[in-house]
C-alpha cells in the first residue's frame, strides 16, 4: 500500500533521469531520508524540493555527490548568516 504523502524512489528517478543508486549515495551522505513501508522505498513529498535542488546541482553543475554535499552545507551556512544579519539589523534599528 503506497502512502499518500510519499513518492516512490523509482518514480522520482525515472522522472529526473537518474539511477536509484544516486539517491542511496545521497542518503549515505545525509542529504536525503528514505522511508521504507511495506518493503517499498519512498521519499517524503515535503522534502522533494530539497532533493530536486540536490539533483539539479549534481546534473547541471556536473558535481560529484560529495561536491553536492559541500555546496548544500555552504548554502545552509549562508542562510544562517543571512538570518543572523536580519536579527542584528532589527536590533540595531531599535537603538537608532
Amino acid at each position: 500500500m503506497k502512502p499518500t504523502n510519499h513518492i516512490s524512489i523509482h518514480t522520482f528517478c525515472q522522472y529526473h533521469g537518474i539511477e536509484s543508486r544516486l539517491i542511496f549515495t545521497f542518503q549515505e551522505l545525509g542529504l536525503v531520508e528514505i522511508v521504507e513501508e511495506d518493503t517499498e522505498l519512498y521519499l517524503e513529498e515535503e522534502k522533494l524540493s530539497r532533493l530536486e535542488q540536490i539533483v539539479r546541482l549534481y546534473k547541471d553543475l556536473d558535481l560529484s555527490p560529495e561536491g553536492v554535499e559541500v555546496v548544500i552545507g555552504l548554502l545552509g551556512k549562508i542562510e544562517k548568516l543571512q538570518e543572523e544579519k536580519r536579527i542584528l539589523t532589527r536590533k540595531l534599528r531599535k537603538w537608532e
